[in-house]
């Protein structure tokens, strides 16, 4: 897999044929999905893999990430044939910006891979290091004067928030009182031998390790960046964010809690889960009440939709967190629809203003439909997996006894699908002030990888309970209940 994205990354970097970069970023994209499908049956089978003498270590619960990120890359390099053909056509782009994209999409991708396979916990954190390079450039891809300001925003504030996450680490380390191997610095070593010799010292440490990492998963208060980002990024790279770096952000930090959480006395970092939920929640919630832009809107529902993953882990037990594994799988393919579909209309209208858009129904039915799914998918809606996940995560805190955060959390949820509905049903049925609406031809230009989402979004709807089941299943074990 790296080989493969190594030499797409180069063929991005060298060739002047921009359509057969793109070509091959998507095939590289096809085999990707297919290994990990493979790795999928084969952990299925035997529990974990490993190689190069333990660095290398995959299980389900980094698979599951490897199965989200697959995907995701998958649908957005088709979109992005389109797109940065259409971007070089209206000449938004040059074709060195194009060569860019391509080029720093691999490299995405590559960083992603170190944080799921790599057992060495500076090795994910190096990885998450440069999902932040990547994606900085991707943001400010355009060069015009708001992606420039929103991509300074997101690295410098990603950046400190991964040195407090970076200085975090160091302290669990030091916590610990044993000389620094790299042995010692591998995953499965300190989940069997972490034994801090000052507790309150391996508390501070996970406090910032969650706090800093937790600027890059988006919690509130650290979220500063989130919404200038979505706003100005291309709709892939959007769709990337929302869909893999926020959940692989928040991979790490659940990797090194369960390394916390088996210590005696330290067990209830838990509410660090539970208190940030809540805050993201509720700012989240009544912030999308008052948005006027249409990816911002998104952006805060994904704030929102990260708040409901972490706190099905804080609830714990089996629903809490197979609710939240499940979530987040939901949550990321139907984000990637939102976001795609939000590309599309900005390629129409020129615009990510709400009121500026009318009758979808008309000019763009395709696009308007999915609109309405993507927003029943994110929202949580039967027969959607996200309204079992979110419902198991409702349980769970009912049955552990967490009732005022399950009072927000369901207000929360209503006040966000509120939010959504009234927007979504203003763009897509109320008129405007054109007197005519036609039906735009692009409206069917780049609808095949957001019926892909959707496709993905069905599958793991039907399969949670029953093919996917044992990986979810044993990826709740491996963060314990």
């Amino acid at each position: 897999m790296f080989s493969l994205l190594i030499t797409t990354m180069i063929f991005s970097i060298f060739t002047k044929d921009i359509k057969k970069t793109a070509i091959i970023n998507i095939i590289s994209s096809v085999i990707n999905v297919a290994v990990v499908i493979y790795l999928m049956f084969r952990i299925n089978s035997i529990g974990f893999l490993s190689y190069m003498n333990n660095s290398i270590y995959i299980d389900s619960l980094s698979i599951i990430q490897m199965f989200v990120g697959s995907g995701v890359t998958f649908i957005t390099a088709i979109y992005s044939y389109r797109y940065v053909l259409n971007e070089l056509r209206d000449e938004i782009i040059s074709e060195r910006r194009a060569r860019v994209f391509f080029t720093l999409f691999n490299a995405f991708v590559i960083s992603l891979l170190i944080i799921c396979i790599s057992n060495n916990i500076m090795g994910m954190w190096i990885g998450l290091e440069g999902t932040t390079i990547a994606t900085t450039f991707l943001i400010g891809l355009e060069k015009n004067k708001l992606s420039l300001e929103a991509a300074w925003k997101y690295v410098i504030l990603c950046s400190i928030g991964i040195g407090i996450g970076f200085i975090g680490i160091i302290l669990m380390l030091y916590s610990a009182g044993q000389e620094t191997t790299v042995l010692s610095l591998n995953w499965t070593n300190l989940l069997n031998s972490y034994k801090p010799i000052n507790i309150d010292m391996a508390k501070i440490a996970f406090t910032l390790i969650f706090i800093g990492i937790g600027t890059k998963a988006g919690f509130v208060p650290m979220h500063a960046w989130f919404s200038d980002g979505h706003s100005e990024a291309p709709s892939p790279v959007s769709a990337m964010v929302s869909g893999i770096l926020l959940n692989i952000a928040l991979y790490v930090i659940v990797r090194f809690y369960i390394i916390i959480k088996m210590v005696s006395g330290i067990e209830n970092v838990k509410y660090l889960f539970i208190i940030f939920a809540m805050i993201s929640l509720l700012v989240s919630a009544f912030t999308m009440l008052k948005q006027t832009n249409y990816k911002r809107l998104l952006a805060f529902s994904s704030i929102e939709n990260m708040g409901i993953i972490s706190l099905g882990i804080g609830f714990g037990g089996h629903l809490g967190i197979f609710g939240g594994l499940l979530h987040s799988i939901i949550h990321s393919f139907g984000k990637t629809l939102l976001f795609l579909v939000a590309g599309n209309l900005v390629s129409v209208y020129r615009t990510k203003r709400i009121d500026k858009i009318h009758k979808l129904i008309k000019t763009m039915p395709m696009n308007g439909v999915f609109l309405i799914l993507g927003m029943l998918i994110v929202t949580g809606a039967p027969p959607f997996g996200s309204f079992f996940s979110e419902f198991n995560i409702l349980m769970e805190g009912i049955n552990k006894g967490y009732y005022f955060a399950v009072t927000l959390y369901a207000l929360c949820i209503l006040i966000a699908f509120a939010a959504l509905l009234n927007v979504f049903i203003r763009m897509i049925f109320v008129k405007g002030d054109e007197e005519e609406y036609k039906r735009f031809d692009k409206d069917s230009e780049n609808i095949v990888p957001v019926i892909i989402s959707l496709i993905y979004v069905v599958f793991v709807t039907l399969t949670f309970n029953n093919i996917l089941y044992p990986i979810l299943s044993k990826a709740v074990l491996i963060i314990g209940i």
